[in-house]
């Protein structure tokens, strides 16, 4: 199901006529645009369905919350084969508000449980969990955090020659118990349900009815509107 998502939403970005996010990104898709001189690079969420429904992502915290409220939101509703786009839609991060602001109430709690217990861990929890020593080595941390950080990060937090102090290593615990709690906090792929885009219907493509220059035209008009109205999306490259 994930490769017919990636395979619609690739489609979707060429129709649309928007740069594919790259590496590291974290971005489905850009449009590239100029005007009065300032060049933008509008971030795009891509979401495509075969249902009513829209689904998300897997272990949704609040890096998800964060990112989705920076992003353009564009929605492809495809047939139950998954193959013909019949509607597109185009929101903004105050139209999506709503709906993010829920799933954050829902996830908040059980993080902000997660963060304080990782801050009262001590001195006695490390020498209990880790066992007391003067200082710790490299071998300690990665048996700790395992394979959250690379090397280098490794290398960068220590705070003596080639290895951590107890109090240095007491943080990387905190950090370690703040992990491992927010995996636990996470909500798995909430959807975005059908009734919540019923609000947005004058807003919605007929793209069975709609030439693929004008959808394009349209969704890039739309996108563009959007950054130029929202303090948040204006930025320059």
């Amino acid at each position: 199901m994930a490769a017919q998502d990636d395979l619609r939403e690739r489609e979707m970005c060429r129709l649309i006529g928007l740069r594919r996010g790259e590496g590291r990104s974290n971005v489905d898709a850009f449009l590239d645009f100029e005007i009065s001189g300032e060049t933008y690079s509008s971030p795009v969420e891509l979401k495509s369905t075969t249902t009513h429904s829209v689904s998300t992502a897997r272990d949704v915290g609040p890096s998800h919350i964060e990112k989705w409220r920076s992003r353009i939101w564009v929605f492809g509703f495809y047939d139950s084969t998954g193959i013909t786009l019949q509607r597109i839609l185009t929101l903004g991060p105050s139209q999506m508000e709503p709906w993010i602001r829920k799933i954050e109430r829902y996830i908040a709690p059980d993080f902000a449980i997660g963060e304080r217990a990782a801050n009262r861990l001590d001195m006695q929890d490390l020498h209990i969990i880790c066992g007391e020593k003067p200082q710790y080595d490299l071998d300690d941390a990665i048996s700790l955090h395992k394979r959250q950080w690379t090397k280098d990060q490794y290398l960068a937090e220590m705070d003596i020659p080639n290895a951590y102090t107890p109090e240095k290593f007491l943080q990387i615990l905190k950090l370690r118990a703040l992990y491992l709690n927010q995996r636990g906090s996470t909500l798995n792929n909430p959807h975005i349900p059908g009734s919540f885009f019923s609000s947005f219907l004058a807003d919605v493509i007929d793209a069975a009815n709609t030439s693929a220059t004008e959808i394009a035209l349209l969704t890039q008009t739309r996108i563009r509107q959007i950054t130029l109205n929202d303090e948040n999306l204006r930025r320059t490259k």
